[in-house]
C-alpha cells in the first residue's frame, strides 16, 4: 500500500500538534521535570510510568513498553488506522490533506466509517427533532416530564424519540438517497424478507458519543413496562461502535471527572442523567453491559478514584462482584456503593438530593471490605461458614502485590471472624505460592554487554544527534548483534543520509512495527546528559569491546586452522586479524 497522505502533509500535522495537549484529553498528566507523567491507559498500574515529552513530541510507558508519537497514541487508544489518526488531527488544526492512493481494503473501511458517522449524526438529529418539535414526540416528552428530566439535560445529551412507525427511518434515509444497506450497517434498521424495518420504535433514544463528539450508536428505552421487549435496546456492534470500549456520557463528563479526580460508574442512562441534573457531573454509564477492562483503562485516564454505584437488588450485587476482579487486576482505587433496598441511582438521588447521595457515597466500601461483607452475609459465622469465608478470601488477598496490604486485610478478616491471624496467614501464603513465578534464566554475559552498549549508542544517536556527522553511523551499526538495535540504527543511518538530520517523531513513523516504535521512544527519553566528550568516550569503549570480540573470534578460527593444518586459511585469517582495527574505527577524522 502506498501512503495516501503526502509525507510533507503528515509532517505539517505532526509539527503543528502538541502531543501533551492531545494526550491530556485522555490521560491526566502532571509535569515532572522535563516530562509529563500519568497512569498508563494501556495497562494496569498504581504508580505513574506513562511519560510524555513535549520537546520531542513522543510518549512511552516504562511499565508496559508502549510508545511512539501522537499518531501512534491515537491509533492505539481509539483503535483507528494511521490515516484516520492523521486526518483527525488535520481536521482539528484546519490543515487540508490530499488523498492519494490507498489499498482497496483500507479505502473501503475508511469510507465506510465516514458513512456510518454521517448516518448516525443524521439519525440523531431526526430523533431529536421528532421528540422536541413534532406531535409524534408528545408521548416521549410526557414520559421524560414524568421522570422529571429537565429540558436542559434533554438538549445537552441530545435525547430523541423513535416513532411508533415500522419504517420511519427507512423512509427518512430513502428520501435522502442514502443506501439502506449502509443504514443497516449502522445498526439502525433490520432486514426482512422484502426490504427493511426500523430497529428502534416507540422508544426514548439516547445517542451514544465517543469523546470526539461523534455519534457511534444508540440506546432506546420503552415508555412503559411491558410495552416492548426488551426494556432497553442498544445498537449492535458496528465498525465504529464497541460496547466494551464505550461509556455513556463520558464525552460530556470527562472534564469534570478529571477536575474531581473521581468518577461514579452507574448502569443506566437515566441513572447518569439524574446524577448530572443534580449537579453530580462526574459520572458515566456502562451501556447495559458488564464493566470491562477496557472501560476501566479508559476511566483511569480521567480519574484515579472510581466508585461503582449499583442497584440494591441481587443483580446489582452480582454485577459488583463481577467487577471486583477487574479492578484488582488493574490496580485501581475502586470502591463499591450499595444503595438502600428498592433504590437505583436515579430514584435515590431524586429522593435524597445531591447532598444525600454524596453523604451515602462516603459510606462506599473498598473492594476487599465489600468482598468480606458479602462473604459473611453469604456463608454466615458458623464454624463451617468461617471456613468457607477464608477459602473465598484466600485468592483475592493472596493476589495483592505488597506484603503490607496483605497483612492489613488478614488482620481485618481475623477481627471479623475472631480467628487467629496466623491461621489465615498460613492459608494466604499457600495461595501466594501459586502467584510466584520462576526467575528468567540469565543471558550470555557477552550478549548482555553488547546489548547494553548498543542500547546506549542508539540512545546517544537519538538524544545527541549533533554527534552523527562526526561518526560512521552505518559502519558502527553493522557491528551490532541485537537485531532490534541494528534495525533502529539503520533507520537512523538512512534518514540521516536522506535528509541530513534526524527527527524522532518522523523516525517513529518510518518504523515498521510497534516494538521498534516503542524502543525509539524509550531510548529517546532515557535520562542521561550527553556531550561530545561523553559520546567519544562511549564510542571508544564500544570500539574496544568489538575489537576484543573480533580478536577472540580470529583466535578461535586460527586454532582450528592450525589443527587442520590449513596453511592457506591460516594466512587469510592472520591478514584479517591485522585489519580488525581499521574495520572498527568509527570516528571520522574531524572528530579525532
Amino acid at each position: 500500500m502506498t501512503s495516501y497522505i503526502s509525507e510533507h502533509k503528515i509532517s505539517d500535522v505532526q509539527r503543528s500538534t502538541n502531543i501533551v495537549h492531545i494526550i491530556s484529553e485522555y490521560v491526566s498528566l502532571k509535569k515532572v521535570g522535563r516530562n509529563y507523567v500519568g497512569l498508563c491507559p494501556f495497562h494496569s498500574e498504581k504508580t505513574p510510568s506513562f511519560t510524555v515529552n513535549e520537546e520531542k513530541q513522543i510518549f512511552y510507558c516504562f511499565g508496559c513498553g508502549v510508545g511512539g508519537n501522537v499518531f501512534n497514541f491515537l491509533m492505539r487508544y481509539n483503535n483507528v488506522s494511521f490515516p484516520e489518526a492523521v486526518r483527525y488531527l488535520a481536521e482539528r488544526l484546519g490543515i487540508d490533506i490530499a488523498i492519494g492512493s490507498l489499498s482497496a481494503t483500507k479505502k473501503r473501511q475508511l469510507e465506510e466509517r465516514e458513512r456510518l458517522f454521517k448516518i448516525n449524526s443524521l439519525a440523531a438529529g431526526h430523533f431529536r427533532h421528532v421528540l422536541l418539535e413534532t406531535p409524534d414526540g408528545r408521548q416521549g416528552r410526557e414520559y421524560l416530564d414524568r421522570r422529571s428530566i429537565m429540558r436542559e439535560v434533554i438538549e445537552r445529551f441530545g435525547l430523541g424519540y423513535a416513532k411508533r412507525s415500522w419504517n420511519d427511518l427507512v423512509m427518512f434515509f430513502s428520501e435522502r438517497g442514502i443506501p439502506l444497506d449502509d443504514v443497516e450497517k449502522a445498526g439502525l434498521i433490520v432486514p426482512k424478507e422484502k426490504g427493511y424495518f426500523d430497529r428502534f420504535r416507540e422508544r426514548i433514544i439516547f445517542p451514544i458519543y465517543n469523546i470526539h463528539q461523534q455519534v457511534i450508536g444508540f440506546g432506546g428505552r420503552v415508555l412503559a413496562q411491558g410495552q416492548g421487549l426488551p426494556k432497553y435496546l442498544n445498537s449492535p456492534e458496528t465498525l465504529i461502535y464497541s460496547k466494551r470500549r464505550s461509556l455513556y456520557g463520558l464525552n460530556i463528563t470527562k472534564d469534570e471527572c478529571r477536575r474531581k479526580d473521581l468518577a461514579f460508574i452507574v448502569e443506566g442512562y437515566f441513572d447518569l442523567l439524574a446524577l448530572f441534573q443534580h449537579g453530580i457531573r462526574y459520572a458515566v454509564a456502562t451501556l447495559g453491559t458488564a464493566l470491562t477492562r477496557e472501560h476501566i483503562r479508559i476511566l483511569k485516564g480521567y480519574a484515579r478514584k472510581l466508585i461503582l454505584v449499583f442497584d440494591s437488588d441481587v443483580a446489582g450485587l452480582k454485577a459488583a462482584e463481577r467487577s471486583i476482579k477487574l479492578f484488582a487486576e488493574e490496580d485501581v482505587d475502586a470502591r463499591i456503593l450499595i444503595l438502600p433496598e428498592g433504590h437505583d441511582p436515579d430514584s435515590y438521588i431524586f429522593e435524597v438530593g445531591a447532598e444525600g447521595f454524596l453523604r451515602r457515597s462516603e459510606q462506599s466500601m473498598s473492594i476487599m471490605s465489600f468482598l468480606m461483607k458479602s462473604a459473611i452475609e453469604k456463608y454466615g459465622l458458623s464454624l463451617e461458614g468461617k471456613v468457607r469465608i477464608i477459602r473465598s478470601m484466600k485468592e483475592p488477598i493472596a493476589s495483592l502485590p505488597d506484603v503490607v496490604s496483605r497483612s492489613l486485610h488478614i488482620r481485618k478478616l481475623s477481627e471479623y471472624l475472631d480467628i487467629d491471624e496466623s491461621v489465615i496467614t498460613n492459608e494466604i501464603e499457600d495461595a501466594r505460592r501459586g502467584f510466584e513465578r520462576s526467575q528468567p534464566a540469565l543471558k550470555d554475559q557477552d550478549s548482555l554487554t553488547f546489548s547494553k552498549f548498543e542500547s546506549t549508542l542508539i540512545s546517544m544517536m537519538l538524544q545527541f544527534p549533533e554527534i552523527l556527522p562526526e561518526i560512521d553511523v552505518h559502519g558502527m551499526v553493522q557491528t551490532f548483534q541485537t537485531e532490534l538495535f541494528r534495525k533502529i540504527g539503520m533507520l537512523v543511518s538512512s534518514t540521516l543520509e536522506e535528509k541530513g538530520s534526524v527527527e524522532i517523531p518522523e523516525l517513529i513513523d518510518k518504523a515498521e512495527d510497534d516494538e521498534t516504535k516503542a524502543s525509539i521512544s524509550r531510548l529517546s527519553l532515557e535520562q542521561r546528559e550527553w556531550s561530545r566528550k561523553s559520546c567519544y568516550k562511549i564510542i571508544s569503549q564500544y570500539q574496544a569491546v568489538v575489537q576484543k570480540r573480533e580478536h577472540k573470534m580470529f583466535v578461535k578460527k586460527i586454532k582450528e586452522a592450525e589443527r587442520q593444518n590449513d596453511q592457506r586459511l591460516l594466512y587469510q585469517l592472520l591478514e584479517g586479524q591485522k585489519r580488525v582495527k581499521e574495520k572498527i574505527d568509527f570516528m571520522r577524522p574531524s572528530a579525532r
